[in-house]
């Protein structure tokens, strides 16, 4: 797990790089969908019991996903 102290680090880099709070709205959005993804990416793998690109004979197989945005 991340360590407040990284986490501090981690925002104060950012913050030297944010000009605008659309840039702040921009960077939000980001890693909001970067978490979502790497949630949903762990449910399938815990579901279906192996991660993506395994080779498997069980019935179920990951045939590719695609990229939801979220709105603004």
């Amino acid at each position: 797990m991340t360590t407040q102290s990284d986490i501090k680090k981690l925002a104060e880099q950012m913050a030297g790089s944010m000009n605008s709070f659309d840039d702040i709205k921009d960077f939000q959005r980001q890693l909001m969908q970067s978490f979502i993804d790497t949630a949903l990416e762990a449910e399938m793998e815990d579901h279906l019991g192996y991660p993506k690109h395994e080779k498997t004979d069980k019935p179920n197989k990951r045939n590719g996903h695609y990229t939801v945005f979220i709105q603004r």
